[in-house]
């Protein structure tokens, strides 16, 4: 046999030992999705973002215990209120989850389908008024207040079809409701653009005060006048 072939065959034998012996050392980082609040927005469990809003999952987890969402077709209709359940819930966390995440991106909320039983707009689209700030205070509270009040009325019968307890449907009621203050609260933070005239009481009308050092405040205006005339030389007459 050939001498070169052997001494190339050696060679390529070695250099393929060290690389794999390289790749078997280097270690396999698990892979991190900056800027994403709560994980990704879908294949992480279902409904989707629902990491993102405990309160509701636990709401979810009570009424699948029930198995209201195991109720034939046909039968009742407390399958297709627990999906529309679900949604509102997959809405409002995944709007929290875009509102809190540092890439500024609708991303979650535009996987979200419109529904007319308690949307006005579509969430993604909402979710975009809010990164712009450009969604005016009334129409957000129009919006929320129909996720909240749709989502009442969606509770009412679920908790009769799975005839809950009084305190069963006080506790459901309670986590729905702290699902709804907390995405409302971040929305406040994140959608509405700053109220200066809150800053100063009130009085400003919207603009920013005057700033006055304080040093002044302890000194009496200036009013003294020379032979009617004040120091600037304007006797008031325009």
């Amino acid at each position: 046999m050939d001498t070169d072939f052997v001494f190339t065959m050696v060679l390529i034998a070695i250099a393929i030992g060290v690389i794999v012996s390289i790749l078997y050392k280097t270690p396999n980082y698990r892979r991190v999705d900056e800027g994403f609040y709560g994980g990704v927005a879908r294949g992480s469990g279902h409904p989707d973002c629902l990491r993102t809003l405990p309160e509701g999952s636990q709401l979810l987890d009570i009424l699948v215990s029930k198995r209201v969402n195991s109720i034939p077709a046909g039968a009742s209709d407390a399958s297709a209120d627990y999906q529309e359940m679900e949604l509102i819930l997959s809405k409002m966390a995944c709007l929290k989850k875009d509102l809190l995440s540092t890439s500024g991106q609708v991303d979650a909320t535009r996987y979200q389908t419109f529904e007319t039983a308690h949307d006005r707009i579509n969430v993604g689209e909402l979710c975009g008024m809010c990164m712009n700030q450009t969604i005016a205070r009334r129409d957000l509270d129009i919006i929320f207040a129909t996720w909240r009040d749709r989502g009442n009325v969606l509770l009412r019968k679920l908790c009769t079809e799975a005839n809950l307890s009084e305190q069963e449907v006080v506790a459901v009621e309670k986590l729905f409701s702290k699902s709804w203050t907390d995405v409302y609260d971040v929305a406040q933070s994140k959608c509405l653009k700053t109220d200066f005239s809150k800053q100063n009481g009130g009085s400003t009308g919207g603009d920013v005060g005057a700033y006055e050092p304080p040093s002044l405040k302890e000194d009496r205006s200036y009013d003294y006048k020379y032979d009617g005339l004040s120091a600037s030389g304007w006797n008031g007459a325009v």
